[in-house]
């Protein structure tokens, strides 16, 4: 019988090798059940640990929740849907009506929130007085700038439960996180899962 991973993943051990963020410690159990084309038993039990380039606060905070979701038995490996956060958007505001993804609608929600009295282009007034100015720095981080390389360069609206683990693709499931640290974790997630087949429950658990 294949035996459950207790450590990370050989690679990731080697000295001066990238830390990975999300491993499976049973991934063997799974590699092997889709091999034999069985269906394993019990829970993917996904691990999750801060890398040194992510923001931490944010990752705890990532962390924490998946966790508590999957002590509640809501996470699973949900199938592949690359439509799943498109929604229709009516325009206005500078905007046209079209399909556009949930998480840039959020997006642009928040930064009319953060510049409601005036438009971006002007500055005028003391951060006091001028929504813009206050909230200037955040608003930057919500544009992003070119690619994102690094912590700190962005925000992105992050799904809390994660799409790829069942969760709903649904604006009281969006929060603003680290865009960096959001990618990179949301990536590691869907390399750890591959070999998982689809409504697979998954516990999550997190090393120190």
């Amino acid at each position: 019988m294949a035996k459950k991973r207790t450590s990370p993943p050989r690679q990731t051990q080697a000295k001066g090798a990238k830390i990975v963020s999300a491993y499976l410690e049973n991934a063997d159990v799974f590699r092997t059940a889709k091999t034999a084309g069985t269906t394993p038993r019990g829970p993917a039990v996904l691990v999750l640990r801060n890398r040194p380039d992510f923001d931490k606060r944010d990752f705890d905070r990532k962390a924490k929740d998946l966790v508590r979701l999957g002590q509640e038995g809501r996470l699973s490996k949900a199938k592949s849907d690359r439509t799943a956060n498109s929604v229709y958007h009516r325009g206005g505001r500078g905007t046209t009506p079209g399909t556009r993804t949930r998480t840039n609608v959020f997006r642009d929600r928040v930064i009319r929130r953060l510049t409601r009295n005036e438009r971006l282009t002007k500055h005028h007034g003391t951060a006091a007085t001028n929504q813009y100015l206050a909230n200037r720095d955040l608003v930057q981080r919500l544009y992003g700038r070119g690619d994102i390389t690094a912590r700190g360069q962005g925000f992105d609206p992050d799904h809390v439960q994660e799409l790829q683990l069942d969760g709903k693709d649904e604006y009281a499931n969006l929060r603003l996180m680290d865009a960096w640290t959001n990618r990179e974790i949301g990536r590691e997630i869907s390399v750890a899962l591959r070999d998982v087949p689809e409504g697979t429950p998954v516990i999550v658990r997190v090393l120190p």
